[in-house]
């Protein structure tokens, strides 16, 4: 049994948005047609194609990059699990939000922002999770072209819809969507806490299993973290579930839909500190943005 490990959690990082998580060293190659007047002919030639960062990619991929130093530097040389519960890459579906890249190159961008993570030694196991269809190319194409081309930098990645993950008897259940973090502050964590039990007595009761140490899901944009404890078996049992923020700012669809208007966006990422099988931490990095347009009538 592993005596300390540390599971890295990341949602929503939608490679391919101009709101998203994007790897600035990525270079593209496109084929374009050209036309030579000395010539007066035409012909195909190659070009790299890489346009400029718009400032919330930048914020973003700044952000990541912080992250990803402190966990790492947090795990040490203990193993690290990471979970990616969904949606790297933004699809062909929306298109108010896209940089308009084929799909091969959101493929590319995806894979090219697992690069910070690329030859730390310790890391175990790489999970990347399926999403919303308009985001996978249907069937869950998007995360599975992207776990094929990780399998060159990974030792253990798979693609997966729903993931229950057992590492020395501290189980994680983990999914895209899960419950809803709240349509006002003070009811935030009130469905959480309600999925949470519901998962807890059903594991128990339906299927006579212990339920997960931790419950894991993202989709929603806003953080959420609810520890539950219930009688189970002489004691109490510990549970404790999880929504992550995305690493991709709101667009209208979201920001109207799974945000329900709110007037901030939270951008980050989570990492559970896990010794002889309880949560020891939770270390969250999280930024959170007014998305207000801000005016001042001075008359």
């Amino acid at each position: 049994m592993l005596k300390r490990f540390n599971i890295v959690l990341m949602a929503d990082t939608h490679a391919g948005s101009k709101l998203g998580l994007r790897n600035p060293d990525y270079v593209m190659e496109r084929t374009v047609l050209l036309y030579d007047k000395d010539s007066d002919t035409q012909y195909y030639a190659t070009e790299e194609y890489n346009p400029p960062l718009e400032p919330v990619q930048e914020l973003i991929w700044d952000k990541y990059l912080r992250a990803v130093g402190d966990f790492v530097k947090i795990a040490g040389k203990d193993p690290i699990f990471i979970l990616h519960v969904g949606e790297v890459c933004e699809g062909t579906y929306y298109k108010n939000s896209s940089m308009e890249l084929r799909k091969n190159e959101q493929v590319g961008m995806a894979v090219a922002n697992m690069e910070p993570w690329f030859g730390i030694k310790n890391i175990k196991m790489v999970r990347i999770l399926s999403g919303d269809r308009p985001h996978e190319f249907d069937e869950g194409a998007a995360s599975k072209m992207v776990v094929e081309h990780l399998k060159k930098k990974f030792a253990d990645v798979k693609g997966l819809t729903h993931g229950l993950l057992d590492i020395g008897g501290f189980r994680i259940d983990y999914k895209h969507r899960g419950a809803f973090p709240g349509s006002r502050k003070w009811l935030e964590g009130n469905v959480a806490r309600l999925d949470l039990m519901d998962h807890m007595i059903r594991e128990v009761f339906e299927k006579g299993e212990e339920p997960a140490n931790l419950v894991v899901s993202g989709h929603y944009h806003e953080p959420i973290e609810v520890p539950l404890s219930m009688r189970y078996n002489g004691g109490f049992r510990r549970s404790t579930l999880l929504i992550i923020p995305c690493m991709k700012f709101p667009d209208g669809h979201a920001k109207n839909r799974a945000m329900k208007q709110k007037n901030a966006a939270t951008i980050g990422m989570s990492m559970v500190e896990v010794v002889n099988s309880k949560i020891l931490d939770i270390h969250h990095r999280f930024t959170t943005v007014d998305t207000r347009t801000r005016e001042v009538y001075d008359g």
